[in-house]
């Protein structure tokens, strides 16, 4: 998957050498990570991580890019399409089945690049190339309860916003956003 070049950005696979900045940027800081990872705080489980993705084959049709200003190479952040499992019933009878696996398309960028379109523009293309490249019906993501900044870039991305089922779930809210050109 990737690379993608849009007007400001350059998205790529991760480098060892991205370790330090995406631990510093999303992992180190709790305002980011607390609304989007599990492992916020741990090195070693991020570190793991990198690696992996770092060392995916260049045929993967999933993973998880570095996000970079195309401007002076600063990583701001990160997006990524991976296989999400659905454990929960059904969503107000909209037909979006339990038990089975969906896409999702989820991003985190570091606080000093929020407000300014950045998310939205390194979505576009990873968008894009699910439905058209590897044509998935569908896109997944979810976002906390309080996290009104991820929740209106779904929106506007097109993304329907429902309430989650799963209690014990802590995102409050899944967002789908349905391939139109199929």
């Amino acid at each position: 998957m990737g690379p993608f070049n849009t007007e400001r950005l350059y998205l790529r696979r991760f480098q060892l050498a991205d370790l330090d900045s995406i631990w510093e940027m999303i992992y180190q800081d709790a305002a980011v990570y607390g609304q989007y990872s599990g492992i916020g705080g741990d090195f070693v489980a991020v570190e793991e991580r990198v690696r992996y993705y770092a060392y995916q084959p260049l045929s993967s049709e999933f993973g998880r890019l570095a996000v970079t200003l195309k401007e002076g190479g600063q990583l701001i952040g990160q997006v990524h399409l991976d296989p999400h499992p659905i454990l929960t019933a059904d969503f107000d009878g909209d037909g979006f089945a339990f038990h089975r696996v969906e896409v999702e398309l989820a991003f985190a960028f570091g606080r000093d690049y929020w407000g300014q379109g950045y998310a939205y523009e390194a979505c576009l293309p990873l968008i894009n190339y699910a439905f058209k490249t590897l044509k998935l019906p569908r896109l997944v993501g979810g976002a906390m309860a309080d996290n009104e900044r991820s929740i209106a870039l779904h929106r506007r991305l097109g993304y329907r916003i429902l309430p989650n089922p799963d209690k014990n779930d802590p995102m409050g809210f899944i967002a789908i956003l349905d391939n139109l050109g199929l």
